[in-house]
């Protein structure tokens, strides 16, 4: 009887053993599985917002890349869409160059600052110092000239030839200027022109040498260079909008006379690398900064357009259309830069969209 018992016993143990081994088995599966249907639904809503952003870029029919942060993350990331160069096939990425337009504003503005702070200059030094055959030049400031309100009108005539040199486009331009005397917003390349000749004339350096001292150096931006034939062969074509592919007109005799504010190309990363860098006061002290934007209050003021919320800035030239827009509310920075695109008001519409899709 005894032994039947102990028989009995061992029965139940070894059963209730395998019971316990394969509950346990079940368990650690159905665990491993839940994690793993996490993962995909974490990853499916990655691919889901990228594959949403470029998905953007192919309803507009445009071509470029957009490089951007959002939330309290400080990792960049970048889509893009379409060729640099269709012939070649080349694609466009984060680190293609494109024509960097009015969006140089910002960096001739950084220089006369850094010089502001130095003391060769101030926000009321007159242009007579450096240009006395400017009509009312004894009226015209540096704030003027950095905030468009110099009075001076011009539009965009193109030279004939390219000019070779930061002296040439100087000359150009002060041949084509109007200086009208009336301090009211108007805006005008020409402004930008004169603040890179006075860069020029304050520390007997080119232009691109005094970009490369202050800010291409510091900041390590290896791919930011003046027009020249190699950035000519290098840069992305731009393409006339639509369903074809056709080559957009450049005139790079016009970009040659466009000293300080649209002779420059650079990759959307080292472009978002500087502004993030001039935010962030590793360019330029806080309260220099504030200087430079008036404390971020005016309408516009050294190539940013300022809004209660943020800052942005537009660069149209040549078929490249470059958007470059910072929403603090909504922790979302962006530049977008197209090289096939159709106007600037379809470039505002595609940051809405974009940030819509980042902030959801």
């Amino acid at each position: 009887m005894k032994k039947t018992n102990t028989v009995l016993i061992a029965v139940i143990l070894i059963f209730l053993g395998i019971f316990v081994y394969w509950g346990f088995k079940t368990s650690n599966v159905a665990k491993k599985k839940q994690i793993r249907d996490t993962v995909r639904i974490h990853t499916r809503h990655k691919e889901s917002k990228r594959q949403q952003l470029q998905a953007v870029f192919k309803n507009d029919k445009v071509w470029g890349t957009l490089v951007y942060q959002n939330g309290e993350s400080h990792k960049i990331k970048s889509v893009s869409a379409g060729y640099a160069n269709y012939d070649k096939k080349i694609k466009n990425s984060s680190s293609t160059k494109y024509m960097l337009a009015s969006l140089q504003k910002s960096y001739t503005a950084t220089m006369i600052q850094i010089l502001i702070d130095n003391g060769k200059l101030s926000m009321n030094t007159k242009l007579n110092q450096f240009y006395p055959g400017v009509r009312y030049s004894n009226k015209i400031t540096i704030r003027n000239l950095l905030d468009h309100t110099s009075g001076i009108q011009m539009g965009e005539p193109a030279p004939k030839v390219s000019l070779t040199s930061d002296s040439s486009a100087v000359a150009w331009t002060l041949s084509h200027l109007k200086s009208t005397g009336k301090m009211y917003w108007s805006y005008t390349n020409a402004n930008y022109i004169l603040l890179a000749g006075i860069i020029t004339k304050v520390t007997n350096k080119p232009y691109i040498s005094v970009l490369n001292q202050y800010i291409l150096k510091p900041l390590k931006l290896k791919n930011t260079a003046e027009l020249d034939t190699n950035i000519i062969n290098s840069s992305a074509k731009t393409y006339i909008f639509g369903n074809n592919i056709i080559l957009h007109p450049v005139s790079y005799s016009l970009t040659s006379s466009e000293l300080g504010c649209g002779n420059l190309y650079t990759t959307p990363l080292d472009y978002f690398k500087f502004v993030s860098a001039l935010e962030n006061g590793k360019l330029i002290p806080i309260n220099a900064l504030n200087e430079l934007s008036r404390n971020h209050e005016t309408a516009y003021s050294a190539g940013f357009y300022y809004f209660p919320e943020g800052q942005r800035a537009d660069g149209i030239d040549n078929g490249y259309y470059n958007f470059y827009y910072d929403d603090k509310s909504k922790h979302t920075n962006m530049i977008l830069m197209l090289n096939k695109g159709v106007s600037d008001t379809q470039g505002r519409a595609m940051i809405q969209q974009l940030e819509n899709i980042l902030v959801a």
